[in-house]
C-alpha cells in the first residue's frame, strides 16, 4: 500500500511538473507572437494601425451575432419553410399587397413610374441597386475612419443585423410577390404558374441596353424571390439615416428617397414594401434606444468607446526558466 501511494505521488509530480513546463512554453509562445504581431502592426500606416487600436474585439463579436443570424436564416429560408411546415400552411401571396396599396393610394404607384421608363431612369436606378451590396461594409469603413463617428460602430453593426434579421423571418413566415410577377404571372386552372417574366423586373431593360446579364445573374440566385413585404432595400439606408449618416441627414434622406423611387419604378417592390422597411428600421432603432441595447448610445460626439487598446510596448522575455 505504502509502494502504491509513493508511485502516485511520482505520477502526480511529474504530470504537475509536465504541465508546469507547458505553461511556461506556451506563455513563452504567446508573448513572442505577441511581439511579431505589434510589429507588423507598427509597420502600417498611422490612420490603419489607430483604427485597430480603438476595435473592442468582444463587442464586435457580440455585435454581429443578429447579422450573421440573418445571413444563416436568409441562405437556409426554404430548408426554414418546410421544416415549420410554413410552405404549406402559409405559401405566397400574390394580391395581397396589390390589393392594399388599391384601397390605402387608390392606385398602383409602380404603373406609375414605369411609364416614364427610359435609359436615363434605368441607369439612376441601377445606381442606388448596385451599392447596396457594399453598403453595409462601406458605411462600416467610414465610421472607423472618422473618430467623433466610432463610437457608433457596434451599435450599427447591432442595428442593421436586427433590421435583416426581423425583415427576413417577416418575409420568410408571410411571403409575398413583388409586382413585376403579379403584373406578369399566368396561371392555370388548378393555380400552377404558367409564365412570369424575367426576375430582375425593370432592370431586363437596362441588361438589353447594356448587352449584359447582370441583373439577371444577380436576382436569378436569390434564394428568397417573393419576400417583398417589407423593403429591406429600402431598410437599410433608413438605418444609415438613423445612424449619423455621412454627409449629415440632408444625403441621408435622398439616399432613402432615391433607393425608394428606384425600387418601386423598376416594379421590385410597392410603395407600401418602401414605407413597410422604413417602419421596420425606425422600430428597431427605437426598441434599441427604449427597450434594450448591449451598447450604449454615445452622449456626445467626442466620446470614444472604452476599447481594448494593444500594447506597442514588447520586449522578448528572457528570464523564463524551464525544468527538464
Amino acid at each position: 500500500m505504502k509502494y502504491r501511494n509513493i508511485v502516485r505521488d511520482k505520477q502526480t509530480f511529474h504530470w504537475l511538473h509536465l504541465k508546469d513546463n507547458l505553461t511556461v512554453v506556451l506563455t513563452a509562445y504567446y508573448e513572442i507572437r505577441k511581439g511579431m504581431v505589434t510589429s507588423w502592426l507598427k509597420s502600417l500606416p498611422h490612420f490603419v494601425r489607430d483604427i485597430t487600436t480603438v476595435i473592442n474585439f468582444k463587442k464586435l463579436i457580440l455585435s454581429f451575432i443578429p447579422f450573421i443570424c440573418y445571413l444563416i436564416l436568409f441562405s437556409s429560408n426554404q430548408e426554414f419553410r418546410h421544416m415549420t411546415g410554413l410552405d404549406h400552411y402559409i405559401p405566397p401571396n400574390y394580391v395581397i399587397l396589390s390589393q392594399i396599396e388599391e384601397q390605402i393610394f387608390f392606385c398602383h404607384p409602380h404603373k406609375l413610374l414605369s411609364k416614364l421608363a427610359n435609359p436615363v431612369f434605368d441607369l439612376l436606378a441601377a445606381v442606388p441597386y448596385l451599392l447596396h451590396f457594399p453598403l453595409p461594409l462601406l458605411f462600416l469603413v467610414y465610421l472607423l475612419a472618422t473618430p467623433k463617428k466610432r463610437p457608433y460602430l457596434y451599435q450599427f453593426i447591432w442595428f442593421v443585423g436586427w433590421v435583416n434579421l426581423l425583415g427576413v423571418l417577416f418575409q420568410i413566415t408571410f411571403p409575398t410577390a413583388p409586382p413585376w410577377f403579379v403584373d406578369s404571372a399566368v396561371f392555370d386552372e388548378q393555380g400552377n404558374i404558367l409564365y412570369n417574366a424575367p426576375v430582375e423586373g425593370g432592370f431586363k431593360r437596362l441588361d438589353r441596353y447594356l448587352g449584359t446579364s447582370i441583373f439577371h445573374g444577380l436576382y436569378s440566385k436569390s434564394p428568397l424571390p417573393f419576400g417583398a413585404y417589407p423593403s429591406l432595400h429600402v431598410a437599410l439606408p433608413t438605418v444609415i439615416l438613423l445612424t449619423h449618416p455621412w454627409g449629415g441627414w440632408k444625403v441621408g434622406l435622398t439616399h432613402v428617397i432615391w433607393i425608394s423611387l428606384s425600387a418601386i419604378y423598376i416594379s421590385h417592390h410597392y410603395l407600401i414594401d418602401a414605407l413597410g422597411g422604413i417602419l421596420l428600421a425606425i422600430l428597431v432603432r427605437l426598441a434599441i434606444l427604449k427597450v434594450w441595447s448591449p451598447f450604449s448610445e454615445p452622449t456626445n460626439e467626442n466620446q470614444i468607446s472604452q476599447s481594448k487598446r494593444l500594447d506597442f510596448s514588447y520586449s522578448v522575455p528572457t528570464n523564463y526558466n524551464i525544468n527538464v
